[in-house]
């Protein structure tokens, strides 16, 4: 249970260091950065269960994949969020008058335009966004290299 804690910690900290650093990050960068940290995070849960227990079901496999890429996509949205909510904020007006533009470039009035983007976009929402897209994607993930360990793997140790 200590490898979700000692990912999420790096993530947010490579956040917080390019943050600091000025290097920008475009669209959903980030996204696919922890995206890869997920993945192999499900598969390295799965791997140390069965260097504890060679003999681990699937079920088990499953299970202590999946509660470790929940805790961390538990640990990086809060984490996301007081990032946006107290150091980022700037980003979010910028990313709201720059959807509010091109919604009045496709003819949609500024107000309408403003409430919308302003009620979507906010570090709120951005990280139950991350939440849920990392708790989906370590369920997929967790799955899949339950199998892949209980049926392939296995015999190759």
């Amino acid at each position: 249970m200590l490898a979700p804690i000692l990912f999420a910690i790096a993530a947010l900290g490579l956040r917080l260091g390019l943050f600091a650093a000025g290097v920008p990050l475009p669209g959903f960068t980030f996204g696919f950065i922890l995206m890869g940290i997920v993945t192999l995070l499900a598969f390295l849960s799965g791997w140390l269960l069965l260097r504890e227990e060679p003999n681990a079901p699937m079920p088990s496999l499953f299970r202590v994949a999946l509660r470790d890429t929940a805790i961390f996509a538990l640990l990086c949205a809060a984490g996301l969020y007081l990032f946006n909510q107290y150091l980022n904020n700037a980003e979010f007006e910028a990313h709201v008058n720059g959807i509010i533009q091109a919604s009045a470039a496709h003819g949609v009035p500024e107000a309408d335009a403003r409430a919308k983007a302003q009620a979507f976009f906010t570090p709120g929402s951005q990280a139950f966004l991350t939440f849920v897209g990392l708790l989906a994607l370590g369920a997929f993930n967790a799955l899949f290299f339950a199998i892949v360990q209980h049926k392939v793997l296995r015999r190759f140790r």
